[in-house]
């Protein structure tokens, strides 16, 4: 299909044409309290495709299930359309071709995934759930997914790799309050329901707070899923054709930010972007200082560089935009009790929500604890204002405890300390 694909776009008349196809059968496994599990399975093949003329901007259609009559119809409409224009392009940057990889991302036994694993975990979670006095689940929700994708271009490229994921969702109550939760992994074995419990638990007790019961300068650290929400606010600015005004600036030598696409068993991982451009680790800061910004083949021939290997696309996008693999904050050789314990006193953030933008200024909501040298104290809730720079130039110490949260990408951190400066009873500035 691929080849006929490739043939009909040279005898329309384009000069270069690429290919992406992504195949996906999903399962999905709902339970609520006291109902019958539910079971759901989808499948999609979906094609985009990109023809360029010898000059002027490229042109594409999408398609699903594609058969040979679509095909040429499409090509033929898309050529009708418009005029090429006169400016050069960038096909002749597609790839030709690929290195096999070695990266582990397939999960052999996904097939062996049924109800009956599922009504396995739903029993374990509601036995873990009793260790937690007033904790509800109000629903349980799995996804299995296993991904083919395939990238071809008139060039030669022919290349595919298969990938598995799996979604746990877990609803929980606790009084009033209502929290989701979310965990991404590769491998089945790999989802940890306990710690995603012990979590919800942990959240909503924080949530019950009214202040931060803390007045003057404090430590604040922000435990993983906090530093990975900010460190995503900010990522436009490690994009080559981000938004964002890009500023040169040094930030502590301790501070690392990585994209990497090659990592083992992480939901962010593939061996090649949807343009069959293969990335590698990439340090978007080193030692405090902005290395490099990642770019699809557009975005980098706009800049005159090459292209990152970041070019994906989403499920209704003809052409790929610039997108993160795995984007994190590099862990040091710190633990969490190594931070408090040089704070001595201090706010552990554990939620955060994004309340308001000004331009460069954020104001987050924040959840948690006080906390005294290792033991937590009482719930907290305060906001603090910060920006892209000052939260950067701010950061204290990293730990070495690091989890990833999967969003459109995935996105990681360790815990992150900081000083926030007091500016009224529950505002703080970073």
């Amino acid at each position: 299909m691929i080849e006929n694909i490739l043939s009909v776009g040279q005898k329309t008349g384009f000069s270069a044409v690429d290919v992406f196809r992504e195949k996906v059968e999903k399962k999905e496994f709902s339970a609520v309290p006291d109902y019958p599990a539910v079971f759901h399975a989808v499948s999609t093949d979906r094609v985009s495709i990109r023809a360029f003329w010898e000059t002027g901007d490229p042109v594409g259609f999408l398609l699903s299930r594609p058969e040979a009559g679509a095909v040429k119809t499409a090509f033929s409409n898309i050529y009708s359309l418009k005029l090429p224009g006169e400016k050069e392009n960038y096909a002749a940057l597609l790839p030709s071709s690929a290195e096999k990889v070695k990266i582990d991302i397939f999960d052999g036994s996904i097939d062996e995934l049924d109800s009956e694993t599922f009504a396995a975990l739903s029993d374990s979670i509601a036995e873990s759930v009793v260790q937690f006095p007033g904790l509800k689940t109000r629903k349980i929700h799995l996804t299995k997914t296993l991904k083919k994708v395939y990238a071809a271009n008139s060039k030669g490229l022919n290349i595919k790799y298969r990938k598995t994921g799996f979604k746990l969702t877990l609803s929980f109550a606790l009084g009033n309050n209502r929290v989701d939760i979310s965990e991404s992994k590769v491998f089945f074995s790999r989802l940890e329901p306990f710690k995603i419990i012990s979590r919800a638990y942990n959240l909503l007790n924080s949530l019950t707070a009214e202040k931060a019961a803390v007045q003057g300068d404090t430590p604040v650290i922000l435990a993983p899923e906090a530093s990975a929400f900010i460190l995503k606010e900010f990522s436009g600015y490690f994009k080559i054709d981000g938004e964002k005004k890009k500023v040169e600036f040094s930030f502590p030598a301790i501070l690392n930010i990585v994209d990497d696409p090659l990592l083992d068993r992480q939901v962010g991982s593939v061996p090649f972007d949807d343009e069959g451009v293969q990335g590698r680790e990439r340090y978007l800061v080193r030692k405090g200082v902005i290395a490099e910004r990642i770019s699809n083949i557009q975005s980098a021939y706009e800049s005159g560089v090459d292209s990152s290997g970041n070019g994906f696309r989403n499920e209704h996008s003809i052409f790929p935009g610039v997108r993160f693999s795995n984007l994190y904050i590099k862990p040091t050789v710190l633990s969490l009790h190594n931070l408090m314990k040089d704070a001595r006193q201090g706010l552990l953030v554990s939620l955060l929500r994004l309340k308001s933008m000004d331009r460069d200024s954020y104001l987050f909501s924040a959840y948690g604890y006080r906390f005294e040298g290792n033991e937590l104290c009482e719930p907290v809730h305060f906001y603090f204002r910060t920006s892209y720079l000052s939260y950067f130039l701010n950061i204290l110490k990293i730990s070495k405890e690091q989890r990833f949260f999967h969003s459109a990408y995935n996105t990681g951190s360790p815990y992150i300390m900081l000083e926030a400066s007091y500016k009224s009873p529950n505002l703080f500035e970073i």
